[in-house]
């Protein structure tokens, strides 16, 4: 994780839910409205996930930390992929930068890129509609 986003996983947010906005939705009024929507969806859901624990959240951060490094090897890993691939990604992704969905188009061998305008990490919840089709088109191409 880049350190210009850490500061939205700290920062105090009244209700809390409200750091999903900056995080995975782009700046603009469109990424904001769509970040607005996306909230709304998610409130009104009864059927909620239990909270991630601090535990449980300090090893993700380590994990990320680890895999998030260069390491010379680390593309010939994903050449070994056998299975077609299907990367979506938002055009500004501040948590995860959208080159890194680039890369692992170009070296996972059956991989294919869906990346959405003026968006971010959350490009499939703001692009709900189009991801659902892409999804069942990328199925329906490979016979799932």
């Amino acid at each position: 994780m880049k350190e210009s986003t850490a500061v939205f996983f700290t920062k105090p947010f009244d209700p809390p839910d409200e750091m999903w906005v900056p995080i995975m939705f782009s700046p603009s009024s469109k990424g904001v409205t769509a970040g607005r929507a996306f909230l709304q969806r998610i409130r009104a859901r009864r059927d909620r996930d239990v909270p991630v624990s601090p535990e449980a959240a300090a090893a993700h951060r380590g994990a990320a930390g680890i895999w998030g490094r260069w390491d010379n090897g680390h593309y010939d890993q994903l050449k070994r992929i056998v299975c077609p691939t299907l990367v979506v990604n938002g055009s500004h992704d501040i948590v995860i930068e959208t080159i890194n969905s680039f890369i692992l188009q170009q070296n996972i061998p059956d991989a294919k890129l869906v990346l959405y305008p003026d968006s971010g990490h959350g490009s499939h919840y703001e692009y709900h509609g189009d991801f659902v089709a892409q999804v069942r088109l990328f199925l329906a191409e490979h016979d799932v």
